[in-house]
């Protein structure tokens, strides 16, 4: 995963951005086939917003060929003639990002779980993947019918007549598993098929220890370890692109702890203990002020590991107006790390009962813990990646107080739960 940077010579970018050209083309000719089928089928597709998920994770992406050639073995192999490749790795090291980059490097049919916007349903994504599947391979039919979400047989249907009229492998990726709901009774997470065709492979990524079911024939799993050392070469990687992509910024700041750029790369990379969001974190804080020479006296303080991050960075937030703080601030980030969908401003005021340009200001502080996304005229927000939900979770008062605070919100439709009276 690579997330943010862009790449540090005009080489490099002549030639990250003939392969973006290259891998967009084969995505496009897919987007533009599907954006042509019919409403009803079209409709149930999520191709608009998982692009702009795509988009977003794939900023000059850089690395992964080790977990790409795992794949790439797989498919289509003669020892594995389908089934399902589980990518397993822990929040922040690459997974979203890995996903994205088959789907546009290959145009291969997708659909994203995603928590924060309450994408998890079984029924979100068969809609998705049999609208997908009917479009891409014209299979006969005009709709996907009410009951397909039911079980997996018309998938299952859908997955038998592509096969057989496809030229190749049928690739399905599909992205944090480990975040659908649950499912009833001893079904597979959403409704998998225990036996695929031949010729059908779904990539699947999931959290390492993750509770879910997924009893199939034939699986292969890949993991994205934190401590491979194809992993930490790609971290390195990522740290070398963005010092190179902000090089005055970077330099000032590195020779602020009077560190060499090769030396700041092995000790960041030792820091990051293998973890991508711990860069994204890390790096906009040190080219930008925030952790440097002033506010940390030596690179070896800096904090190892992203949960040590939030640690650090949630403390010195509280300790600078820890009144405040606990009356403003960690209400609307603690219901922004419980809710189950993103949420407006208005919602949050009628929880809080705070001030619209208060609860405004603490998104404006947290932006780069959060995810915002328009819906419809609204704009909305919730805790961007897990990582930081699990750390609110454990840290403190954690997240119960503010699920019954949602709950009697839900049950009493009440505008407020709180005193009327607005924080300063």
């Amino acid at each position: 995963m690579t997330l943010l940077g862009e790449p540090g010579s005009q080489q490099t970018l002549h030639a990250v951005s003939s392969h973006v050209h290259d891998v967009t083309q084969v995505a496009g000719d897919l987007y533009q086939l599907f954006l042509a089928s019919p409403p009803a089928l079209r409709d149930r597709m999520r191709i608009r917003e998982f692009g702009v998920l795509i988009a977003e994770r794939l900023r000059a992406f850089v690395g992964r060929e080790f977990a790409f050639d795992a794949i790439r073995r797989l498919v289509g192999g003669a020892d594995f003639p389908s089934g399902y490749i589980l990518v397993r790795g822990e929040p922040g090291v690459g997974k979203t990002a890995l996903m994205c980059a088959l789907v546009r490097k290959n145009g291969y049919l997708h659909h994203f779980n995603i928590a924060p916007q309450n994408i998890r349903s079984s029924r979100a994504f068969h809609e998705n993947i049999c609208a997908q599947l009917i479009v891409r391979y014209r299979l006969s039919f005009a709709e996907v019918p009410a009951s397909a979400v039911d079980d997996s047989a018309f998938l299952s249907q859908l997955l038998e007549e592509a096969a057989a009229v496809a030229d190749g492998p049928i690739v399905i990726v599909l992205d944090a598993l480990d975040e659908a709901e649950d499912p009833p009774g001893g079904a597979n997470q959403l409704f998998l098929p225990p036996t695929l065709p031949n010729g059908v492979y779904f990539v699947v990524s999931s959290r390492e220890q993750a509770d879910f079911r997924l009893a199939v024939d034939r699986r292969e799993d890949v993991y994205l370890r934190d401590d491979d050392p194809a992993n930490l070469a790609d971290i390195s990687l990522y740290i070398s692109t963005f010092v190179d992509s902000h090089a005055d910024r970077m330099r000032e700041r590195l020779a602020g702890w009077g560190v060499t750029r090769a030396r700041f790369i092995d000790e960041l990379t030792e820091r990051s203990q293998g973890n991508f969001m711990y860069l994204v974190h890390v790096l906009n804080d040190i080219r930008d002020g925030r952790l440097g020479p002033e506010t940390i006296e030596h690179i070896h303080n800096l904090p190892r590991g992203l949960q040590a991050y939030y640690r650090r960075h949630w403390a010195g937030m509280r300790s600078m107006e820890p009144e405040r703080f606990e009356r403003v601030f960690e209400p609307v980030l603690r219901l922004l790390a419980t809710v189950r969908e993103p949420v407006t401003v208005d919602y949050l005021e009628d929880l809080t009962s705070l001030a619209p340009s208060r609860i405004r200001e603490v998104i404006d502080r947290w932006r780069p813990f959060l995810n915002e996304v328009d819906i419809g005229d609204e704009r909305r927000f919730r805790v961007y990646h897990l990582s930081f939900q699990e750390f609110l979770a454990v840290e403190g008062m954690g997240l119960k107080p503010f699920h019954r605070r949602i709950a009697l919100r839900a049950i009493e439709g009440l505008p407020g739960l709180l005193p009327p009276e607005r924080p300063d």
